[in-house]
């Protein structure tokens, strides 16, 4: 019979000098199966507890959260806390790149959007090499400035570190005119790499809030003009050439009929993993994940954290 005293002892040995079953097995004169046997009673019985240490604790925790509150298949939460503004960008990039290899496949279709947060998250994922991948933009050039954040130029970095193939969408995001769209979009190259836009298994975007700062308006693609066109619409996010309300209606805006590149539904079959930190895009943020439209988000503990205040602050006492 093992008295209380005697499964503390074995504990203590076990669990606290490290000593190995085989040991305590030759030190007290029980059988090793019976050993494995008493070491689950006693964390049954509460004599022995076990407290796993997440180093990341909040990070895990805000995960967690974002999950729960918004049905997503996976959410991954970076630290950057301390992080001066001008290096934020850079350095979650630099620890949410490598992140990546766990959504994607050998011989998967993967579509990338535009935008500095998804440049610099390209830029951080190091090397993970898959066979036969395919790398494709989702939508066109946007615009003549920082050509870095183009995804095209976005898509060839990612190819040459996960030794896949890239292709080029040589069409500008936006047209003057619907008519000049609609002739762009029929040449043959242009229809063939939308159309593979439709049947990606995974798709990389950035969900951008319909403001003067975002990546379109800085890179020359929208003006201010068009920003405010928007908001008497509206609009307070967009994904790919997509614009939705505070409900997460689409709006198809008259821009978005001059616009080339995948559209929301367009990508809705695909994996669609979101990249977005930033407090000015919470309401773009909250509205595409309650709606839908993402099922993987990455972002950090600030723009996570105020998500979940803002959610916590309107839930009913």
């Amino acid at each position: 019979m093992i008295n209380d005293r005697l499964l503390v002892k074995l504990c203590q040995m076990y669990y606290e000098q490290d000593k190995s079953q085989k040991e305590i097995s030759e030190a007290l004169g029980i059988s090793r199966a019976q050993i494995s046997r008493l070491l689950k009673k006693a964390r049954e019985e509460n004599i022995v507890t076990i407290q796993i240490n997440d180093p990341s604790v909040s990070e895990t925790s805000l995960e967690k959260a974002l999950i729960k509150r918004y049905g997503l298949t996976d959410a991954v939460v970076i630290n950057t806390a301390g992080i001066a503004m001008a290096q934020q960008l850079e350095e979650f990039g630099r620890l949410a790149g490598p992140r990546l290899d766990h959504y994607i496949k050998d011989r998967d279709i993967v579509g990338i959007m535009s935008g500095r947060t998804i440049s610099q998250l390209i830029q951080g994922i190091g090397s993970f090499p898959r066979k036969n991948l395919k790398i494709l933009p989702l939508v066109g050039g946007i615009g003549s400035r920082n050509s870095s954040w183009q995804a095209n130029s976005i898509a060839e970095v990612f190819a040459s570190k996960t030794n896949s193939t890239s292709y080029t969408l040589n069409a500008p995001s936006v047209l003057q005119s619907e008519a000049a769209r609609d002739l762009m979009v029929n040449e043959p190259e242009i229809s063939s790499l939308l159309k593979m836009g439709t049947v990606c298994d995974v798709s990389i975007v950035g969900i951008g809030a319909a403001a003067v700062g975002s990546s379109n308006v800085i890179a020359g693609a929208l003006t201010q003009e068009d920003i405010e066109k928007l908001k008497q619409i509206g609009a307070v996010g967009s994904i790919c050439i997509s614009y939705y309300d505070h409900a997460g209606k689409l709006l198809h805006p008259e821009i978005e009929s001059r616009m080339i590149g995948q559209t929301i539904d367009s990508i809705s079959n695909s994996k669609v993993i979101a990249v977005a930190i930033g407090e000015e895009k919470i309401i773009a943020i909250d509205t595409a994940l309650k709606n839908g439209y993402v099922d993987v988000f990455i972002t950090n503990v600030e723009t996570a954290q105020h998500i979940i205040d803002q959610e916590n602050e309107e839930e009913p006492r």
